[in-house]
């Protein structure tokens, strides 16, 4: 586990460093066995359903998807639908893990996620948030890939916020901006809009790869944004 001297370095970015201490004291809902019995149902009417997903991705993001290289993947919150299935169709040899609330719902997502072949780092810019930041760089050191909704768990929708940042410059790790295009789609009546794909519909995967930190802070320089910006016009362009 980083020092807190040496985490001090990222405060600025993302939270106070006093923050860490009280993050020890917050709850985490773990995903208990009846968590799994109660999703499980979920999940297999899921994977059915993910089955049928037309996935179109062109070459160059098939390459960057596909790359051994661990990443950082960036989507926005309300297509976490598609995770597993871009896990699963392009990354299954690669372990990752996704940020998910340390809250009794999370326990839940956790739990699916799990029986999605993706683990869990619990925490959010709210409640853990410190400790969710180090277990990720940890995760990340590990040779695993992490996936960060920018803009969750509780919004503005589609608006990134900064906590990927502090990630992306502790550990060096390439960041991976994922827009996902489904073509027919239904959305949930929630403050992201979730979006549930038709059966047999085509969704659009397409992929920019950003090699570093200092690659995030030289591009969204040059295009006059900040990164929170540079990522947020790209995921919605």
């Amino acid at each position: 586990m980083l020092s807190l001297t040496f985490l001090s370095t990222f405060a600025p970015i993302f939270f106070d460093i006093s923050q860490i201490t009280m993050d020890r004291l917050t709850h985490i809902s773990e995903a208990k066995f009846y968590h799994y019995i109660a999703i499980f149902p979920i999940y297999v009417f899921v994977r059915l359903w993910q089955a049928t997903i037309r996935m179109q991705v062109d070459k160059e993001s098939r390459a960057l998807v596909t790359s051994s290289e661990r990443m950082i993947g960036l989507a926005w919150h309300n297509r976490i639908f598609f995770l597993a299935l871009c896990k699963n169709a392009y990354r299954k040899k690669f372990p990752m893990s996704a940020l998910i609330s340390s809250s009794k719902d999370g326990a839940y997502l956790a739990a699916f996620f799990k029986l999605m072949n993706v683990g869990a780092v619990r925490g959010s810019s709210k409640h853990r948030g410190g400790l969710a930041i180090l277990d990720l760089i940890d995760t990340l050191a590990d040779g695993s890939d992490v996936f960060i909704t920018p803009d969750g768990p509780r919004g503005p929708s589609q608006k990134a916020k900064s906590g990927f940042i502090a990630v992306a410059k502790a550990s060096g790790a390439r960041i991976l901006l994922m827009r996902i295009s489904p073509q027919n789609y239904w959305t949930v009546n929630s403050w992201d809009k979730f979006i549930l794909p038709f059966p047999f519909s085509k969704v659009i995967l397409k992929n920019k790869n950003i090699a570093n930190y200092e690659e995030l802070m030289r591009l969204s320089s040059e295009a006059n944004m900040t990164p929170e910006e540079y990522v947020g016009a790209f995921l919605n362009s």
